[in-house]
C-alpha cells in the first residue's frame, strides 16, 4: 500500500516536530542538570571557602592569642625585672644610709668629751690621774667646747 506523498511528507514533518520537541525537552533536561550541578559545585565551593574561612580565622586567632600570651608573659618579665632591680636599689640605698648615718654617729661621738676630758671655761681638758692638760687641734691653738660637746673632733 502506497501511501500519498502529503501523508509522507505531513508524517516527515510530524517526526520533525517530534524530533524538535524531544530534542527541546533532552536540552532543557541537560540544561536543569547542568544548572544543578553548577548550583550543587557553588554550594560545594562556597562550603569550602567558608571553611577555609573559618580555618584561617581560627588559626588568626590562636596566633593573636599566642602573641599576646608572649606579650604578657615579656611584660611579667620585664615587671619582675623592674621590681628586682627596684628591690635592688632600695636595698644599695638603705646600706648607704645606714653607712652615711654610721660614720654621722662616728664623727658625733669623735665630738663628744669622753670620761678623761670635761670642758672648763669653754676649753676642753685632758685629765689623766693628777695632771691637767688643754686639748689643742691641728693648728696648735686649744678645742672650745659647750658642754660635752667639742667644737672640733677630738679622735
Amino acid at each position: 500500500m502506497a501511501m500519498p506523498l502529503s501523508w509522507k511528507v505531513g508524517a516527515a514533518v510530524a517526526a520533525v516536530i517530534v524530533a524538535v520537541l524531544a530534542w527541546n525537552g533532552i536540552s532543557q533536561y541537560s540544561a536543569a542538570r547542568h544548572a544543578d550541578e553548577i548550583m550543587r559545585e557553588s554550594a560545594r565551593t562556597a562550603e569550602l571557602e567558608a571553611q577555609q574561612a573559618k580555618a584561617h580565622a581560627e588559626q588568626y586567632h590562636a596566633q593573636l592569642a599566642a602573641d599576646l600570651k608572649h606579650q604578657r608573659d615579656d611584660l611579667s618579665s620585664t615587671y619582675q625585672q623592674v621590681n628586682e632591680q627596684a628591690q635592688q636599689y632600695q636595698a644599695q640605698q638603705l646600706v648607704l644610709q645606714n653607712r652615711k648615718q654610721q660614720e654621722e654617729l662616728r664623727v658625733q661621738a669623735s665630738y663628744k668629751l669622753d670620761r678623761n676630758q670635761r670642758c672648763d671655761d669653754g676649753i676642753v681638758i685632758n685629765h689623766n690621774g693628777s695632771s691637767f692638760s688643754q686639748v689643742v687641734g691641728n693648728d696648735g691653738s686649744p678645742i672650745t667646747c659647750k658642754g660635752d660637746t667639742a667644737s672640733a673632733p677630738l679622735r
